[in-house]
């Protein structure tokens, strides 16, 4: 994130929402004043879902993200590199229901596999 020089930044203010960690009005760039949570990162072995195979280690962050557009909050999942998805709130705690819920899922959860620490 590139900095605006002190003597030139606007006067900031604070943001509505509690959870943003954006410095606003001290960035150049103005998609870098989107809304973001500090987020929870942690190291995943993830695939493609087209593709077979033992996947790769990476990190990955979970958090919010709220756009100057956007209506609403959305949950990000990002993979870095520009890669991400976003799930709205209402999906997000579908998914975190099924997960839970579901006998496969929740079955598969509860099992440790081979190489889970």
């Amino acid at each position: 994130m590139n900095r605006i020089p002190a003597k030139h930044r606007p006067q900031v203010a604070r943001c509505a929402f509690a959870w943003c960690t954006t410095e606003h009005g001290e960035t150049v760039h103005p998609d870098d004043e989107i809304h973001r949570s500090a987020g929870t990162g942690f190291v995943a072995r993830v695939r493609d879902g087209r593709r077979a195979g033992a996947g790769v280690s990476t990190h990955l962050e979970v958090g919010l993200i709220r756009r100057a557009d956007d209506d609403e909050s959305w949950i990000a999942l990002e993979f870095g590199g520009g890669y991400a998805v976003e799930l709205d709130a209402a999906a997000a705690r579908t998914l975190g229901r099924l997960l839970r819920e579901a006998p496969e899922t929740a079955a598969a959860l509860d099992r440790p596999e081979e190489g889970d620490g």
